[in-house]
């Protein structure tokens, strides 16, 4: 689900665009099959090698597909070059053409103003933007960098825009899996923008969906939901409640609810993004797509796993037609669907879904990103059950590396994945090694909860009876 960015729409404002969603927002990419006998809506004609049709906006029917060349000159005799907008659905382009149209209006700002004028700074904004949607958060980063220089300098450190920017830019980091930098620019943007519109305004709602996910994924989940709630009230009052930019809202509150336990709210809130979506975008859009996969996943957790399947296969379906195969947003619904299977006792089906997630991630963002972690805990959790406890080991040594660098060697998580490790080397007969791992993680736990929590008797049992095998009864009276 998203609040789609906006933009300006002439050279007489530097005003750069909103801030864009967090990570559930909807990613972008060109359409990768195209129906058979489609044409472009500009020129007629169909695709060709090297000009091939995408579909770069919400524009259903004949006006679906285009040209990127034509879109290109279109972009250049409307004459707004900083706004990155379809001027007939109003949605901003995505994908390569976003990019392609935003490495234009750059090249024309600079060349009109110069390099660090405020009007180049809304060109690289609408460029960074393209790039990270598109899956490249290093581009975005360095110049949403560029343009908070500029923004910084022009207006000040504490201007309207330098919000926008720091709220991307935030976002690119948390792309690129630097989750205490996103948080400290969203709480600086945040501070800007409450103080610029007041407490009720939707670029301070935009700003708390980023950051009330920022603290669901360090744990504290309780503060994720009250900052999501009040998101959400924003974003209805000023917008509708069955308006599209409030789905983003109703997707990350909708998260805070599930790792809350509230699985029946979850449920809902995601049934109500599904209907907004398909009104606003049709049934087959990626948005849409996203939205079946929580929902899925939802439904899993509900004990019904036929209906998990039959979304997810619906949502893989949209992603493989619009992005190919091998895209990073495929393998996000492979490894959902591939669990699925799991469920269902399908472990040969689900370790071919999970490995190809895995090789699609780690080819897309590198072997220590954080996104290997959803294949990787599924399939730990598939070599267990396949007895292939060496295996599940080095999934989960895998785990452990990328949490702790990610999140911090004291998040909750940690604790979670060393108590795992520590079963696994149990299981391998390494009880020392396995004591080790589970009084590391019980620190971690206990810090969580304290000391007289059940999940810490939990370990606290676990521990002794290690301690017992190794005969360490000193330890295990303790």
């Amino acid at each position: 689900a998203a609040a789609v960015a906006t933009s300006v729409a002439d050279e007489s404002s530097t005003r750069p665009p909103s801030p864009t969603p967090s990570p559930t927002s909807v990613p972008s990419g060109p359409c990768a099959l195209v129906e058979p006998g489609a044409t472009c809506r500009i020129c007629l004609e169909e695709g060709s090698e090297g000009d091939d049709l995408v579909s770069p906006c919400v524009c259903r029917g004949s006006a679906k597909y285009v040209h990127l060349s034509c879109i290109e000159a279109a972009f250049m005799a409307r004459g707004h070059l900083l706004d990155p907008t379809c001027p007939t659905c109003r949605h901003h382009y995505e994908g390569a053409a976003a990019v392609r149209i935003g490495k234009l209006a750059l090249q024309e700002m600079e060349k009109n103003h110069g390099e660090d004028h405020a009007l180049v700074a809304v060109a690289l904004h609408n460029l960074g933007i393209a790039y990270g949607l598109m899956g490249d958060a290093e581009k975005e980063r360095d110049l949403l960098e560029r343009a908070l220089v500029i923004q910084e300098r022009e207006h000040g450190p504490e201007h309207s825009d330098v919000a926008t920017t720091l709220s991307n830019l935030g976002n690119a980091y948390d792309r690129l899996g630097d989750i205490d930098r996103q948080r400290e620019l969203l709480e600086r943007a945040l501070q800007i923008n409450e103080r610029e519109y007041g407490a009720e305004h939707h670029a301070v709602a935009t700003t708390l969906v980023n950051l009330g996910s920022v603290h669901g994924r360090l744990g504290d989940h309780t503060r994720q939901r009250d900052i999501l709630e009040r998101a959400l009230r924003i974003m209805e009052s000023e917008f509708g409640p069955s308006s599209h930019k409030v789905t983003a809202s109703l997707v990350n509150l909708s998260l805070a609810y599930g790792a809350l336990g509230d699985v029946h709210r979850q449920r809902d809130l995601l049934e109500r993004a599904l209907r907004i979506n398909e009104q606003e975008y049709g049934p087959d859009h990626r948005a849409v797509a996203n939205t079946l996969l929580n929902l899925g996943n939802v439904y899993g957790c509900l004990g019904d796993v036929e209906r998990k399947r039959d979304l997810l296969l619906r949502a893989l379906k949209i992603k493989q037609r619009e992005y190919g195969h091998e895209h990073f947003e495929v393998a996000k619904a492979l490894v959902s669907l591939g669990n699925a299977y799991g469920d269902l006792g399908l472990l040969e089906e689900q370790r071919d879904y999970l490995e190809r997630a895995l090789r699609i991630q780690r080819r897309h963002y590198g072997a220590d990103h954080r996104e290997l972690l959803s294949s990787l805990t599924g399939l730990s959790t598939l070599y267990d059950r396949l007895k292939d406890i060496e295996r599940k080991k080095e999934l989960l040594q895998q785990s452990l590396h990328i949490m702790q660098q990610s999140f911090g060697p004291q998040h909750y998580n940690v604790g979670i994945i060393l108590a795992a490790l520590a079963e696994a080397h149990g299981e391998l007969g390494d009880f020392a090694r396995k004591r080790d791992l589970l009084e590391q993680s019980l620190v971690i736990i206990e810090t969580k909860f304290g000391p007289e929590h059940y999940n810490v008797a939990v370990y606290l049992a676990e521990m002794a009876q290690t301690c017992d095998r190794l005969g360490d009864t000193q330890r295990r009276d303790e």
